[in-house]
């Protein structure tokens, strides 16, 4: 008969293959979009020329690294480019679990990977070819590894009745040692991932602060020597931290976020909040949406399925995190009146809560000034929500519990199915790079406004030859296209440029010449439109 662990372990295995089935699926159906495509061409430079690029980037390098490694013995077809992100996000389950059992408990741990393997949130991110996934799965270790330690400082502190307190120095040192090597590695995959460490750091000022009462001399004494130890640590990972912002070429990675507009504090707020939600049903949701719903359905305009979708996701999903929560407080109180009935680390639900809030807090503070989409960049936090989630959810009675589950189910398989229905995102350069290779002749070239789009189309032209010209969104193409030797150049023109939405005749007069094929290659409302003109008859 298998025993408790060993069944946790064959569920565990079971929701990574699940896992690996969903998210290989379709995996290359939908287009690589702006920043995947930024990925793969960063990736794709020459070391020297990628350096220089890190350099001037405000994201951590570390993924762009191990990606041109990746491509390097995979190709860069849009299923590898992706597959990367597949691998970290198959070994979140797992340690999904490993957090939850040693933080809350066992059953806990497994409900949780199953939350995380399930959710459409980390579905659309795990294909996706972006640093977001790896982010999670770093993020989640340097918890792991924190907690390890601390598990050892709390023993050699206040050590189970009846047992030795662990003073042994190794045993102290290699965790710490482990969590300084994951937070640098933190760090250097994405800055706003730092804000977990505050979380970390948070607790563990939390934890000196409770043990400072201690009066015997032997405690106190290894009390001090946790305290120097982790300072110590905190300081190897604050220098190199300033030796990585003096590579950095600030300026560069300052203004190339110059773009993002503030959000304000109102709707800042509100995309953090929301977050649960989208981790649920991997969507952006905001809290008028529900009611919007209702109303196209009292006025009979065929919102039937819209409003059923978010019944599930916003009310009865905020309705299973109201109880769950109820459920794990009085858990909680339970535990302090039985301590010894305790099975979770002591705090772990207190460190669990900072190292999903902390990071939030800080999403809105940023936000205000500098939007950042809380579902991608604080995507990290979510695996902390489903562990907050699934104690609580354990707690609840059964039946209570299945129901919750049942909302849970139907959230997530509503999202999936709105996930694998997308088929395109953002500008799909798939059909204009295939009319473009296909009519092409030698000598042909390619300019593309605005200038960033180069990117996704270049991927798609990667094996044709064909140069792409970038120019700027404010830039006049008629003015570019005169400055260029005569020859037949293919306009491309994105959603973004001021030129899509002219009538022929205007983009001919825009344009300076006379087109020779005109036509829009999206199959969305907005996307692609592209021009053939030849300047050599002028």
């Amino acid at each position: 008969m298998v025993g408790g662990a060993g069944r946790d372990s064959l569920l565990v295995l079971a929701f990574v293959g699940v896992a690996i089935a969903i998210r290989l699926h379709g995996l290359s159906a939908a287009n690589l979009w702006l920043d995947e495509a930024n990925s793969w061409q960063v990736a794709s430079y020459p070391w020297s020329k990628l350096i220089g690029e890190l350099r001037g980037s405000p994201v951590g390098p570390l993924y762009f690294v191990l990606l041109k490694l990746w491509i390097s013995a995979l190709g860069d077809s849009a299923f590898a480019l992706r597959a990367f992100s597949v691998l970290a996000s198959i070994a979140l389950i797992p340690a999904v679990y490993a957090v939850g059992a040693k933080l809350l408990s066992r059953r806990a741990g497994v409900l949780a990977a199953a939350l995380i393997a399930l959710s459409p949130l980390e579905l659309y991110f795990a294909q996706e070819a972006r640093m977001y996934m790896l982010t999670s799965l770093v993020a989640l270790l340097t918890l792991w590894a924190y907690a390890s330690w601390r598990g050892v400082a709390l023993a050699s502190v206040d050590p189970v009745p009846g047992t030795t307190p662990a003073s042994g120095s190794r045993s102290q040192l290699w965790p710490l040692v482990w969590y300084t090597i994951a937070a640098i590695i933190l760090l250097f995959t994405h800055p706003v991932a730092g804000t977990l460490l505050v979380a970390v750091n948070l607790d563990a000022l939390v934890l000196w602060w409770k043990s400072r009462t201690h009066h015997d001399g032997a405690t106190a004494s290894r009390v001090r020597r946790l305290a120097i130890s982790w300072i110590a640590a905190q300081a190897v990972i604050g220098a190199v931290l300033l030796l990585y912002l003096a590579f950095l070429r600030l300026d560069t990675a300052a203004s190339s976020q110059a773009w993002r507009s503030g959000l304000g504090f109102e709707r800042a707020l509100r995309a953090a909040m929301m977050l649960p939600f989208g981790a649920i049903g991997g969507q952006r949701y905001y809290p008028t949406d529900f009611w919007f719903a209702f109303n196209d359905l009292l006025e009979r305009r065929g919102a039937f399925a819209r409003f059923l979708t978010l019944l599930v996701i916003q009310p009865l999903a905020l309705l299973v995190i109201v109880v769950a929560g109820d459920a794990a407080i009085r858990e909680r109180s339970r535990e302090r009146q039985n301590p010894a009935d305790t099975p979770a680390e002591k705090g772990g639900r207190r460190l669990l809560l900072f190292a999903l809030i902390i990071p939030l807090v800080f999403a809105v503070l940023i936000s205000i000034t500098r939007s950042l989409e809380t579902e991608r960049y604080f995507l990290f936090v979510v695996p902390f929500f489903f562990l907050l989630l699934a104690d609580g959810l354990v707690a609840l009675p059964p039946k209570p519990r299945y129901v919750a589950l049942a909302v849970l189910g139907a959230g997530m398989l509503l999202g999936t199915r709105s996930t694998k229905a997308a088929v395109s995102r953002d500008s799909d350069y798939r059909s204009t790079a295939a009319l473009i290779e296909h009519d092409h002749q030698r000598g042909d070239r390619v300019m593309i406004q605005p200038r960033e789009m180069n990117a996704p189309l270049r991927f798609y032209l990667r094996a044709t030859g064909i140069p792409v010209i970038g120019i700027a969104a404010d830039a006049s193409a008629g003015r570019e296209l005169a400055a260029r030797p005569p020859g037949r150049t293919w306009v491309v023109i994105d959603y973004r440029s001021p030129l899509y939405a002219l009538s022929p005749q205007e983009l001919a007069a825009a344009l300076r010449t006379p087109l020779v094929q005109e036509s829009y290659t999206s199959d969305t409302s907005v996307g692609v439109r592209i021009a053939l003109v030849d300047t050599r008859n002028k």
